[in-house]
């Protein structure tokens, strides 16, 4: 049987807009029994100080994560952790589809982890970035890994 977990990444108010994402999410987190949370830190990223990125501004979930979640702060662009080599698939959700969902999946694949991105559970700040990343994901880590 396959080991999976879930991803959910950067699904902070501050991300996430008016997007109806996060309460699917919501609902979506109890159909696993890993799953990870990640939230965007701007402080001490290198992303503020090359691109003067500074969204993100709070750390606030947009949704209510179950009690079984492992939450844990990052100030780049991939979710990757260490520890999700133990599982054979990594099922992705968050913002934003075109950096930090792709920039995961793409890490997830090099390390030999399979990642699942479930497309309709990923947003961007604008749809036509959110499209862009998912078809770079798409060249990238192929159809089949793709919901």
């Amino acid at each position: 049987m396959l080991k999976k977990a879930l991803l959910i990444i950067d699904v902070q108010k501050s991300a996430v807009g008016n997007s109806d994402i996060p309460r699917r999410i919501e609902i979506l987190q109890n159909e696993y029994e890993y799953v990870f949370v990640s939230k965007f830190m701007n402080k001490e990223s290198p992303l503020l100080r090359f691109i003067d990125f500074d969204g993100y501004a709070d750390t606030d979930l947009a949704f209510k994560p179950t009690p079984n979640v492992v939450i844990f702060e990052k100030n780049i662009y991939s979710s990757f952790l260490p520890e999700m080599k133990e599982f054979d698939e990594v099922h992705l959700c968050g913002f934003d589809t075109d950096a930090c969902v792709y920039k995961t999946a793409m890490d997830l694949i090099e390390n030999g982890v399979r990642p699942i991105v479930l497309s309709e559970f990923c947003g961007s700040e604008t749809d036509e970035y959110h499209q862009a990343g998912m078809v770079l994901i798409k060249r990238n880590i192929g159809d089949k890994n793709i919901k």
